[in-house]
C-alpha cells in the first residue's frame, strides 16, 4: 500500500473504520467540501493527516527509515524522532 496518496490513504481509512468524510470533517472543525477539496488537491498537511488518523483511533505515520533503526522526520504523537 505504500504507493497509495494521501487521498487514497485517507479514504481507505475512513472505510476502514466505518465511518465517512463528513463525520471526519466535523472532528476536524472543516466542511465535508473543504476536506475533499483538500483530499483531491493533495494539499493536506502532515499535521492534518495526524489529526485525520487520531480522529479514526489511528496514527499516521511519514518518515524515512534505514538499516541500523535509523529514522528521519519521523512524526508520532507531536515528536520528531532522528
Amino acid at each position: 500500500m505504500s504507493n497509495l496518496n494521501a487521498e487514497q490513504q485517507v479514504y481507505l481509512a475512513i472505510t476502514y473504520r466505518n465511518t465517512n468524510v463528513s463525520a471526519v470533517a466535523r472532528a476536524l472543525g472543516m466542511t465535508q467540501q473543504n476536506l475533499n477539496r483538500k483530499l483531491t488537491r493533495n494539499t493536506l498537511k502532515k499535521e492534518e493527516l495526524g489529526k485525520i488518523a487520531k480522529i479514526l483511533g489511528g496514527e499516521y505515520v511519514s518518515y524515512f527509515s534505514f538499516p541500523g533503526d535509523v529514522v528521519i522526520g519521523g512524526m508520532k504523537e507531536g515528536k520528531i524522532r532522528k
